[in-house]
């Protein structure tokens, strides 16, 4: 699949592919590389370094009037691509001139300074460590007369910033740098030996032209880079953009992990897509003003919000905007939703929800399980009243389990009817059995009563996770008191909402790195409606978003007789 229908707009080759053919009769050494069919057609065979070479130099010449010496055994850049580069950090920092840049490991071409200077009149720090890349890159800005616009500066293979700013005295402040880093931590991987590559996926379209000094470098690009992001917390707003290539995209999310670790807020990724490559960009900055634009790529896929309009008599509620979102909220935090308030207006809220694991999926199975665990309670054996027993005291005792003393629950919790209260003490006395069945069946009864009273009733706040941590202990361990003051919605009045929300807050903003969905939930009056709106925001799969618009729309189900 071609991928420069996602190549940046302003590249001059998304548009306009190279005619080899043009090219073959104007520079005779681009045309010594080429073959033509029947019908007239050039080719060019991509897997010749040479033929590689010719190209580059060639398009330079033709579209850019800049004269370039590559040598033979040294990494010839590919156009598009840079360009592509050249462009997103014209959208980060503008395209004015006078910008001065920094282009760590420049190579033999000094391509990326040489484009730029040329284009935009940037300046440039060009470093390089590699003796003959040096040499060339040198010869390249001479060639070209660039020699006001471009410094190259030898530095040796451990230097990246902090060393090269330290003795460049032509001005102490960066608006950005770029960087190609060596994507390969030794020549196994750069042979394709040990990598992640699929064995599906195809061969390479071209050859890779890159000498081992230029692809191989210890931690590979990852390690790499990670070594700027650790110099840029040292060298802070002397750069106002940090910015590198990635050869691979597996290698991200690592460089992610380590932004985060230096508390670096503010950073953004990108795609440059050439052709059937695809290469990926990292920025970051210590400057708040910076505005990082997003990909092609990316908006590509960008699916509008899923909309609802919520029924009248929904939940039970007011039709209003906010008793509607206070009613969808306790809902959410029931299944263990985080919940974080954001804007509120007079007919408009949002809440951004945020899921670390599915608990709205599968419902039905759930509610089940959770009334046998209550349900088993009323299992436990039922010992005889015995000696002198209280009847507004009586205790129902559980059978030991696994050798664990049985908790007990009291009749404050569980009232027991017995009309006869002057019953002596005699296990054989019929009565006696007559008290000892009712108390069975109302004990019994009761726990079915609390069992169907939990699990139909609406949620309320925080009461479902107690109810649920009760039923799960006695599951597991054998024992549990149950005080069934904790789940009844009028004795159980919520106090500890303000913490609630107070952590839902702090979890939201910080601790919740990791989550499985992450979406907006809006609401908004729309012709006398409420509209209630999800946005995507990231996780695992969109479909995630859809699942809790299906688990939404069940609980919004308006009974019969009630629109």
């Amino acid at each position: 699949m071609s991928l420069n229908k996602f190549m940046h707009q302003r590249n001059r080759y998304k548009n306009k592919k190279p005619s080899f053919l043009d090219l073959a009769l104007k520079y005779s050494e681009f045309r010594a590389h080429t073959t033509q069919d029947e019908s007239g057609k050039v080719f060019l065979d991509f897997k010749n370094a040479e033929a590689l070479r010719a190209l580059t130099t060639c398009l330079l010449k033709e579209d850019f009037g800049l004269s370039m010496e590559l040598p033979s055994d040294r990494l010839v850049p590919t156009l598009p691509l840079r360009l592509n580069y050249i462009h997103w950090l014209e959208d980060i920092v503008g395209k004015e001139e006078n910008k001065w840049g920094i282009d760590i490991g420049t190579g033999a071409s000094c391509i990326y300074p040489v484009l730029a200077a040329s284009m935009n009149k940037w300046h440039f720090l060009a470093t390089e460590a590699d003796d003959e890349n040096f040499v060339y890159a040198n010869k390249n800005v001479s060639a070209n007369n660039l020699q006001d616009y471009i410094n190259v500066l030898q530095v040796t293979s451990e230097d990246i910033l902090v060393a090269p700013l330290q003795s460049f005295t032509q001005t102490n402040k960066f608006d950005f740098c770029m960087c190609n880093p060596p994507f390969f931590a030794d020549h196994l991987e750069a042979q394709a030996i040990t990598n992640t590559r699929s064995a599906q996926r195809p061969e390479a379209g071209s050859v890779s032209t890159a000498s081992p000094q230029e692809c191989i470098a210890q931690g590979g690009e990852v390690g790499f880079i990670r070594h700027m992001i650790e110099e840029s917390t040292v060298l802070r707003d002397k750069i106002r953009v940090y910015t590198s290539m990635v050869g691979k995209k597996s290698s991200l999310q690592h460089l992610k992990e380590d932004l985060k670790h230096h508390k670096v807020a503010k950073y953004s990724t990108t795609e440059f897509c050439q052709g059937k490559t695809m290469r990926w960009g990292i920025a970051w900055t210590y400057d708040p003003a910076v505005h990082f634009p997003k990909s092609s790529f990316e908006t590509r896929k960008e699916k509008p919000p899923l909309q609802y309009i919520i029924p009248r008599g929904a939940g039970g509620v007011d039709y209003k905007v906010h008793e509607i979102a206070a009613y969808l909220q306790s809902l959410l935090e029931s299944i263990k939703f985080h919940c974080y308030q954001g804007k509120k207006a007079k007919s408009y809220t949002s809440i951004t929800l945020t899921a670390v694991e599915n608990t709205w999926c599968h419902q039905r199975r759930f509610r089940r399980q959770q009334k046998q665990q209550l349900i088993s309670l009323q299992t436990y054996a039922v010992k005889p009243i015995n000696s002198e027993p209280s009847p507004q005291k009586a205790e129902v005792i559980a059978a030991e389990s696994s050798s664990k003393k049985a908790e007990v629950i009291t009749s404050e919790s569980i009232p027991l009817k017995v009309e006869d209260r002057s019953v002596e003490p005699n296990p054989l006395n019929v009565e006696n059995r007559s008290v000892e069945s009712n108390h069975s069946q109302v004990t019994q009864k009761r726990v079915l009563e609390i069992a169907d009273e939990h699990i139909t009733s609406e949620p309320k706040r925080l009461r479902s996770d107690s109810v649920s941590d009760n039923a799960t202990s006695a599951g597991v361990n054998g024992s549990t008191k149950i005080n069934t003051t904790n789940v009844s919605p009028s004795k159980k009045k919520d106090t500890n909402e303000p913490e609630s929300q107070e952590l839902n807050k702090s979890l939201t903003d910080s601790s919740l790195t990791e989550y499985i969905l992450k979406c907006v939930m809006r609401l908004k009056l729309v012709d006398e409606q409420v509209q209630l709106e999800l946005e995507w925001l990231g996780g695992e799969s969109r479909e995630l978003m859809h699942q809790v618009l299906t688990f939404i729309k069940n609980k919004l189900t308006v009974p019969v007789g009630k629109c």
